[in-house]
């Protein structure tokens, strides 16, 4: 019997040893969690400039930018422009085949005066009856001037057509880019362009979400962040803000907003994105603590000091401008005092 109770127990300590261990790392791990390392969750109390922004998404745009296309569908006959190409303010740059337009014009023409003819009949024939026409008459007068109307429409609408049968640079700049679909002899569509911008000057082009547009100004500061120099930041200053939102797939809704900005002597290109930042407002040199370090009691903010002697002890103190994570300390700290954080404060 005894000798069985042995058998058990050597065969069971390799256990009961695995699981003290599994305790005890499993306090150690709870140790550090509730911050008895205090290094890990200490923070100084710094100097430095404190900047309050919002930020958006966008893309680098010419001074002036146009995405040009025809009026009207149709057959390429004629493009004058490759990519990367100058152009002039009013110089032509493409062109529709007009044959089908020009006939188009003059059947319109033959049906207005057709319906001139017909209306001058009416009117002749009721020319007798002003005082007493009949509804009857009324009803032929009023059809046959009514359909005069729609044939001088139709002149118009097929002149306008031939007229905006070629494309027209509207300023002068580079051509950015075509589309492949532009080739002469080809059918196009109206979503078929040619795009122009003026480089001459560059604007970053974001939308803002509107929860946050109402707090930026025209003239408001910017900093402008490109994908392609992440080095560099761009000044610039608020230039346009729409005054029409755009609906979002998501349902939300962004405000189209311009900054114009310095390109800092780079050779910049249209289309490059980036991010740009609303300067709010701004300290220089402000006592700057993280906000996770300031608790509130009641309307009272307050932070935890660690003394040189290990021990935490609760301050009052002042703030003034906030970020997402920092905040200004106006009263109650000096710069190099230590904090704690609220949450590793035995309360």
């Amino acid at each position: 019997m005894l000798k069985n109770i042995g058998q058990i127990i050597n065969k069971n300590k390799w256990k009961l040893i695995i699981l003290v261990v599994v305790v005890l790392l499993g306090l150690i791990g709870t140790n550090l969690i509730n911050g008895n390392d205090d290094e890990l969750v200490t923070q100084k109390v710094v100097r430095q400039d404190l900047v309050s922004s919002i930020s958006a998404s966008g893309m680098v745009e010419g001074k002036n930018q146009a995405a040009l296309h025809f009026q009207t569908p149709g057959k390429l006959a004629w493009i004058g422009v490759s990519q990367g190409d100058q152009v002039k303010k009013w110089q032509a740059i493409a062109k529709l085949d007009t044959v089908q337009l020009n006939a188009n014009l003059q059947i319109a023409r033959s049906n207005l005066r057709a319906a001139e003819a017909t209306l001058d009949r009416v009117y002749d024939s009721v020319k007798d009856n002003d005082d007493d026409e009949s509804f009857t008459q009324k009803e032929t007068r009023t059809a046959a001037e009514v359909a005069k109307d729609k044939a001088y429409d139709s002149v118009l609408s097929a002149q306008d057509a031939l007229s905006n049968a070629t494309l027209i640079a509207p300023f002068a700049g580079t051509v950015v880019s075509i589309s492949d679909n532009l080739t002469p002899g080809a059918n196009i569509a109206l979503t078929d362009t040619i795009t122009i911008a003026d480089v001459s000057e560059f604007k970053f082009a974001a939308q803002v979400d509107e929860v946050d547009f109402g707090k930026i100004e025209l003239g408001q500061k910017a900093k402008v962040y490109l994908d392609a120099f992440p080095d560099e930041t761009f000044e610039g200053t608020v230039s346009y803000i729409s005054k029409a939102g755009v609906r979002t797939a998501t349902g939300g809704v962004t405000i189209p907003i311009e900054v114009q900005f310095d390109p800092n002597g780079h050779n910049l290109v249209v289309g490059l994105s980036g991010d740009v930042e609303f300067i709010l407002d701004q300290k220089e040199n402000a006592l700057v603590v993280p906000t996770n370090y300031i608790e509130q009691k009641d309307d009272t903010s307050i932070v935890y000091l660690l003394t040189e002697n290990g021990n935490r002890v609760e301050q009052e103190v002042s703030t003034g401008l906030t970020t997402l994570t920092e905040v200004e300390i106006t009263k109650g700290l000096t710069e190099g005092q230590l904090l704690v954080l609220p949450d590793r404060i035995k309360k």
